[in-house]
């Protein structure tokens, strides 16, 4: 994993920092409440996605596959000083 990856990871705890959805991402996904918890969970418990995550903005990628729906979830999230901001969530079928 990319040194700034860990850097800007060790900033706060994902499994116990609040979560936050930006305007992006509540609005323009047409998420339900599956999918919102499912984007929560995956900010907490996914893998780093290097190559979709961005050194400029500091912006990370978590991935996580959801066997029960037969969905891989991908969050594009920021860090910030006392949460953890989610900007875009995109669903795929299959596991990836």
């Amino acid at each position: 994993m990319d040194l700034w990856i860990k850097e800007v990871i060790s900033r706060l705890d994902r499994k116990n920092a609040q979560i936050l959805f930006g305007e992006h991402a509540a609005k323009d996904k047409n998420l339900d409440m599956a999918d919102v918890d499912n984007a929560v969970k995956t900010v907490q418990i996914g893998k780093v996605e290097e190559e979709k995550s961005s050194q400029e903005k500091e912006r990370i990628c978590f991935k996580n596959y959801f066997g029960k729906k037969g969905q891989t979830y991908f969050v594009v999230v920021e860090y910030y000083q006392d949460f953890i901001k989610i900007i875009t969530v995109n669903k795929k079928k299959g596991k990836y």
